[in-house]
């Protein structure tokens, strides 16, 4: 009797394996089952093995790739990479980062308080992505109410009223008032002409951080809709698109959708192409897709995606290019590589003919700047294609490009085995490079835009690789912390107004100094400054530039023209994107020693340059004493 008993509740008990795993969405790494959380595509006990862990309510970080600083996990509309409930900590970072990007937007538009906190949260699966589904806001239904804040906030029309909805909450946008704008808000000469003119969201930087803020209003709040008197009437009325302005940025999304950059814009763009050439063109399959920049070789793109994967990047290239892009015929070139990477390949042909023929170029191969062209094509063939660059074309660089030369590309490969060239490394971000230099056992001095994006939060660096070069370097370590200047911000202000707090120290997990050498400061003296002043001061720099690959490049006897009272000074070293950091260095009584840091390209608005831009860099002045006092 007891072994019949077993066996049945044996039977109706255990599910076969099988059947365990049996649903079509089984084994993707979501759980589908609604008991757990899923979206109800799978029947209880068919989707086991996706939901093993959140069955036993386990969130731990057991995935390969947790603590990746990406949530892979698809319940959190994540890569899928990770089964759900395995990289909880990236997704838990994740879900900040949106809730705080939801109040940022809700802000900027003026959104009160209390209407921000019933618009609720967004965790919801369905959330960020463009449609709102929170029945109380008219929406799908998708999400439970409270749950897809950011997708529904476009239903808040901003100063008058909401969109109908079927819920008894009632949300209504705070009206202008009296101090809730200041009039600082809108101070630039150039607002009120309905042109976002804020950097920081996509505008062309003719206003100040914050003083273009009714223009702004939409793009701030991240916000494309057809708000617009004019929308839906045939023809794009917003100016960042090259519009006539009578819609605000933002306000005219289906007319202007054949100018941006959603997919529906894209797949337009693309119909448009000749039938033979869109077969080449293939389509946006490619990892790097879809970034701005032509990454297939046979349209004159980079060689990082296969032919024919690239298809809306490489259009504009493909058709032997184009004006379209809303920073067009601006007398500045901004395509990616050889521009300001404002536009996508191509599309700023007119102001970019004058150094398309550097396109993709770079001087990466191992032989560079020694006079002698080993290019496949005119040369050897010892160095790739497109690596020798100024040894096979010149050293003449025209200007608008993208690197800051002035008018000749002096530069040379230094030998990255002596000092002082070897204390200087490469530091290696959690996305890019910047260039520090050894200033203690286990100190590396560099720019602070290397450690921080916006002077608040601080994004420590991965690791500092000295003396490197062709793949090796004289040692390495990693980075265990950061400091910056508490007074930095990374927007430029004029000559000499607060440029001079672009440094930072970052901290080693060993003693890599007492190993390669490190360089000692020395902080300008009334004699330099005064010679600076006169015909200036000669100097040798290096860096890490990103178009000498993993080599060391330098220039030799360039000119300190300015020195500003802002601890800042003007040079005109030959520097790129990666020089950031980068070391100046001055023969004191033997002993090379460094006198500043690269930070950035900047107008000078003087003539103490025969050139119209200038380098700047942080002196020795910023930093001299916190360096001395942490080693």
């Amino acid at each position: 009797m007891l072994r019949s008993v077993l066996t049945a509740l044996a039977l109706l008990f255990a599910t076969p394996a099988l059947a365990q795993n049996s649903c079509e969405y089984a084994n993707d790494n979501e759980c589908d089952e609604a008991r757990f959380g899923g979206q109800g595509y799978c029947d209880a006990g068919t989707d086991t093995a996706d939901c093993a862990l959140l069955s036993r309510n386990i969130t731990d970080d057991s995935c390969t790739f947790a603590n990746d600083g990406e949530c892979d996990e698809f319940r959190y509309g994540g890569t899928g990479a990770c089964q759900d409930g395995s990289d909880t900590a990236d997704c838990n970072l994740w879900q900040v980062t949106r809730e705080t990007d939801f109040l940022s937007r809700a802000r900027a538009l003026g959104v009160r308080q209390a209407d921000i906190e019933a618009l609720g949260n967004n965790t919801c699966r369905w959330s960020n992505d463009g449609e709102c589904d929170d029945p109380a806001l008219g929406g799908t239904g998708a999400c439970d109410s409270g749950t897809d804040a950011t997708d529904c906030l476009a239903r808040v029309d901003q100063g008058t009223a909401l969109v109908p909805m079927t819920d008894p909450i009632q949300l209504t946008p705070s009206p202008p008032q009296p101090g809730l704008v200041p009039m600082s808000a809108d101070s630039c000469e150039y607002a009120h002409d309905n042109e976002c003119d804020e950097a920081r969201y996509g505008g062309g930087g003719y206003c100040e951080t914050g003083t273009d803020t009714s223009d702004c209003r939409q793009l701030a709040a991240g916000i494309d809709d057809d708000s617009c008197r004019w929308a839906n009437d045939g023809a794009c009325d917003e100016a960042r698109f090259g519009g006539g302005g009578q819609c605000r940025d933002g306000t005219d999304a289906t007319d202007c959708s054949l100018y941006g950059n959603s997919p529906d814009a894209r797949a337009r763009l693309l119909d448009l192409v000749p039938g033979d050439l869109r077969a080449r063109l293939g389509d946006d399959s490619c990892e790097y897709a879809n970034d701005g920049e032509c990454d297939d070789a046979a349209f004159g793109g980079t060689v990082y995606c296969a032919s024919g994967t690239d298809a809306s990047d490489c259009r504009a290239l493909a058709l032997g290019g184009e004006d379209s892009c809303r920073w067009a015929n601006d007398g500045e070139c901004d395509e990616p590589g050889i521009g300001t990477d404002n536009c996508a390949s191509g599309t700023d042909r007119t102001d970019c003919a004058a150094v398309a023929y550097l396109r993709n170029r770079t001087d990466s191969c191992s032989t560079a700047f020694d006079g002698v062209c080993n290019e496949p094509d005119g040369g050897d063939g010892t160095c790739p294609v497109l690596s020798d660059t100024a040894d096979c074309l010149g050293r003449s660089r025209p200007a608008g490009l993208e690197n800051h030369f002035f008018g000749r590309d002096d530069r040379f490969l230094v030998d990255a085995t002596q000092l002082p060239w070897r204390a200087i490394g490469s530091l290696e971000l959690h996305d890019g490079t910047c260039t520090g230099t050894l200033v203690g056992p286990s100190l590396v001095l560099t720019a602070a835009h290397c450690v921080t994006e916006s002077g608040e939060e601080t994004v420590t660096p991965l690791r500092f690789s000295a003396g490197l070069s062709q793949g090796k370097n004289m040692g390495e370590a990693r980075v265990t912390g950061a400091v910056f200047d508490p007074s930095y911000r990374p927007d430029v202000a004029p000559p000499g107004g607060g440029n001079g707090h672009d440094w930072a120290l970052v901290m080693l997990d060993r003693p890599l100094g007492d190993e390669v050498g490190f360089l000692r400061i020395h902080q300008l003296t009334d004699g330099n400054l005064s010679q600076i002043a006169g015909r200036g001061l000669l100097v040798n720099q290096a860096g890490y530039s990103w178009d000498t690959g993993d080599n060391l490049s330098g220039n030799q006897g360039c000119r300190v023209v300015e020195a500003y009272e802002d601890n800042s000074i003007l040079h005109e070293c030959d520097t790129a994107q990666g020089d950031s950091g980068s070391p100046f260095l001055l023969n004191v009584d033997g002993e090379w020693k460094i006198i500043a840091i690269d930070s950035t390209f900047f107008n000078p608005e003087d003539d103490k340059t025969p050139f119209a831009v200038g380098n700047l860099a942080v002196d020795s002045r910023a930093f001299a004493a916190m360096v001395l006092q942490q080693q």
